[in-house]
């Protein structure tokens, strides 16, 4: 038992190293979707990307408005949390994130009307959270707000596939690496 201990206390040790810092390539920080980052003031956490079918229960409610994907092409939802760390001031949420696969071709995220969206280009006021407490995102099966694009199918081949994040200083980026 005394075993199973120490070596359970080793894994979590050695799980928490570095949780929030990322690598660096090429002078941008890549961290893995699933473990929180900060760029400047805000903490941003991708908790979960997948695949939305629109004859799905669920999936209906984050493409309402959508047309139909094309016969080559999917919609994708990469689900994020974001606090502003900021006591005093209110920083902006980046209006565009973008999806980069290993060819290098980028897909904008798209307006949606679902009440699941981030509401991208916003002020996040100090120490508040996007989705908000208690708000549909933040209660709903993700816990999260959905950022919606629609990508071609081979994207998904072309892994990893990475979510471009801007901070507000000039240059300042950190992708995230999606779980797909």
């Amino acid at each position: 038992m005394a075993l199973v201990t120490v070596a359970t206390a080793a894994a979590f040790g050695l799980a928490a190293c570095g949780s929030s810092e990322g690598e660096k390539h090429g002078g941008e920080e890549i961290v893995v979707e699933g473990e929180p980052f900060e760029v400047g003031p805000l903490r941003y956490n991708v908790l979960f990307t997948r695949p939305l079918n629109r004859y799905d229960v669920e999936d209906r409610e984050y493409l309402v408005g959508q047309p139909d994907a094309g016969s080559d092409e999917l919609y994708l939802g990469v689900f994020v949390q974001i606090q502003n760390t900021d006591e005093e001031k209110a920083h902006r949420i980046p209006e565009t994130f973008e999806l980069i696969d290993t060819s290098g071709q980028r897909f904008e995220n798209l307006e949606t009307e679902s009440i699941y969206r981030l509401n991208t280009g916003t002020l996040l006021g100090p120490g508040k959270d996007e989705p908000a407490i208690d708000s549909t995102p933040q209660v709903g099966p993700i816990q999260a707000a959905m950022l919606l694009y629609k990508v071609d199918d081979e994207t998904l081949e072309l892994r990893p596939v990475e979510l471009e994040i801007p901070g507000e200083e000039e240059g300042e980026v950190v992708r995230a690496e999606l779980d797909l």
